[in-house]
Formats: C-alpha cells, structure tokens, sequence
C-alpha cells in the first residue's frame, strides 16, 4: 500500500537545475530524450553557403549584410545551421570539439590530450556537485572519443555527425556542467559580473537544459576546457567599412591547450548560435 504523505513525483523541466537531480530523476531525462529520435538529425544542419544567410537580411540590416560579405571574403563562406532549441551553443562547441579530434594530424595522440584534460575535471566535478552525476554523461563524450580515435580518417565528418547526435544531448548536459563546475569551484574570475549568489546563477542560467549561454558561461567553458572559441557576431550596429575586430571575439584561455588547432568557429546572432566553418 502506498505511503498517502508520500511528496508526488517531481516533474522534470527545462528549467530543473542538472546539479539537483537523482539517479532515478537522470534515467527519467535520458529515457525522455531518447524517446525522441525523430528530432536528432534536425539539430545541426548540412553544411550550406552563407549565401543563403546573407539573402535572409538584404531586406534589413545591411550592416549585417557588410559582416557576411567580409566573412565571405575571407574564406568563411560556409556554415551549419543549429536547431533553435535553447542549447545551440552547448551543441554547436560540443559537435566542433569533436570535429577538430578527427581532423587533427595526430589523432590518437589529439584525443588522448583533450581526454586528459577531461579527467583532471574529475574532482572538481564531484566537488561541485557533491556526487559523481556527471558521469552520467560524460561517458557519452568518452564513448564519442573512442570512436574517434578506434576509426580515425576513416571516420568522416558525417558518420561523426550521425553517431554525435544520438548522444547530443547527453555531450551538451556535460558541457554545461564543466562551465558551472568551473564558475563554482574558481568563482573569482566571474563573481563581479554575475551580480547574484553564484550557485543560484549557475542553477539558473548555466544548468538549466534550455538557458542559453551569455559570455560568463562561454569563458567558463573554455577555461574548464582549456580550448580556444572564435565568436563572429552579426550586429546590425557595425558602421562604415567593417573590419576582423568588429565581426570576432575571441576567447583563448591562457593554459590554452589546442593551440595547434584552429579554434572552434561560431556564428552568433541574438538569441542564436551556428557552427561557423574556416577556410579549408
């Protein structure tokens, strides 16, 4: 017979801290997540002109127009639109950070660096979290990574992609919690621009699955990481002849560990972020 004071199940939301959840509240999100298979492959788009972009604002903000005509004209002509969903920032450098392992020119050496990395994270993990949760999803990363290094070049972009999204949101999760672990256990760096307890901060617009991600979270990320992230924003208030500082923010970490690789490239609009590609 069921206990009648027993506290109903608590309903898991976009807005439900990842750092509060159970093991049994974990396995709910996860079974939820892939109950939904019809959404994975809309996450992250074919590679498409950025062309087509630039037309989207011919009719608006021509200073918009001017930052694409430079990006193109110096090799960015191409890129991945990302599914408007609230974590097209945690997907778009998660996806990127993978890429870059497989296009690296040592790969098994590449992948052990970055997974090196990852486990120096581990106790600072824990320590934020007081238990080991975020294991729950990084084995998804580490699996990912394997995969990398088991099939390397013959593993193309695509077949990355493909086994990438069955786990997006399990990398993403992951992510997020390597930024607010980072704000957490080294709040120093962040404290005078976050402006409210650091914990409800974290919870609130770093955990949160659909909270998107502001420049704290960006420098946390990077700095838990150590990798580089290139930012080129579309701001409709660039005037006159526009120039590289006023399209890229770059965010490079002084312990910088991939500083032989290009850095990740998004592409920012308000509100929303897109994987940006380089000159080949």
């Amino acid at each position: 017979m069921s206990d009648p004071a027993a506290p109903p199940p608590r309903e898991i939301t976009e807005d439900t801290p990842l750092s509060s959840l159970s093991e049994a509240e974990i396995a709910q999100l996860t079974e939820k997540m892939l109950q939904e298979p019809s959404t994975r492959t809309k996450l992250i788009a074919e590679i498409t002109s950025l062309s087509t972009l630039r037309e989207e604002y011919l009719d608006g903000a021509q200073s918009v127009v001017r930052q694409i005509d430079w990006l193109h004209a110096h090799g960015f002509s191409k890129f991945r639109r990302t599914a408007r969903d609230g974590n097209c920032f945690w997907r778009s450098v998660a996806f990127s950070y993978l890429d870059r392992l497989l296009h690296s020119d040592d790969i098994p050496a590449t992948v052990e660096r970055f997974r090196s990395v990852l486990h120096s994270k581990e106790a600072g993990l824990t320590l934020a979290f007081n238990d080991d949760i975020h294991k729950e999803f990084s084995e998804h990363l580490f699996a990912l990574m394997q995969t990398i290094q088991d099939f390397g070049a013959a593993l193309t972009t695509e077949d990355l992609l493909e086994n990438f999204l069955q786990a997006s949101d399990h990398v993403s999760y992951y992510f997020r919690l390597v930024a607010s672990a980072e704000i957490r256990t080294n709040p120093e760096p962040y404290r005078d621009f976050i402006g409210a307890d650091i914990v409800e901060f974290c919870q609130s617009q770093v955990e949160a699955v659909q909270s998107e991600a502001d420049h704290i979270a960006m420098m946390a990320l990077c700095n838990g990481l150590r990798i580089r992230l290139k930012l080129a924003t579309l701001s409709s208030h660039v005037q006159g002849e526009v120039q590289e500082s006023d399209v890229f923010t770059i965010i490079s970490p002084a312990d910088a560990m991939d500083k032989d690789l290009p850095p990740i490239l998004l592409l920012f609009r308000p509100g929303h972020y897109d994987i940006l590609l380089g000159p080949s």
